[in-house]
């Protein structure tokens, strides 16, 4: 029927023009960092993640000249590495890659500051989500903009158990130091 094809192309049609009206986000590697300290010694695994990034709506803020729509920044649990494979496993079996295969934090708000933003939103870890506010630095590089975070979380809040080792002699302590960095494009 041509009635029907006319239809059929015309719904195509307006399908593809939305896809070039609506915001894109970006996507973007981040290294992170993460950091604690145990009964014996401090410890440091690290992976890279992504931060999807779509500029738009929203106050003006260092490096973006229009604001910012939203960001998620995700993370993958399986793709952690610390300095040795028995303290890479034990952070596995902490943080169940197989069942929580990402930590992912969703931007709520922000508020400008000097050199960036604090940046509030959702801090999800295993299956808790929990309100945050990270300081977020910002710059101008020559690919997109350089960002840099460091918050500070308590591990047991996001139902992660710290590892208990050697019989409890080495406990893991639940305060952890998460830092960021990386360049995305807006």
């Amino acid at each position: 029927m041509p009635g029907m094809r006319i239809v059929s192309h015309c719904m195509t049609a307006i399908a593809v023009g939305l896809c070039f009206v609506a915001p894109v986000a970006a996507q973007s590697t981040v290294d992170f960092s993460v950091s604690g300290t145990s009964t014996i010694r401090g410890w440091t695994c690290e992976v890279s993640g992504r931060a999807e990034v779509a500029s738009g709506a929203g106050e003006a803020v260092a490096a973006f000249g229009s604001g910012v729509e939203g960001v998620v920044l995700i993370v993958p649990v399986a793709e952690f590495s610390c300095p040795n494979e028995e303290m890479t496993g034990h952070l596995l079996e902490a943080m169940k890659p197989e069942e929580f295969a990402e930590i992912t934090f969703e931007l709520a708000s922000y508020e400008v500051t000097g050199a960036g933003a604090n940046a509030t939103g959702a801090l999800t870890i295993l299956d808790t989500t929990q309100s945050v506010t990270i300081p977020v630095e910002l710059s101008r590089s020559d690919e997109g903009v350089a960002i840099a975070g460091d918050v500070r979380l308590d591990m047991t809040t996001y139902g992660v158990e710290p590892p208990t080792v050697m019989l409890g002699m080495m406990r893991v302590r639940p305060q952890i130091r998460i830092q960021f960095s990386g360049v995305v494009t807006p």
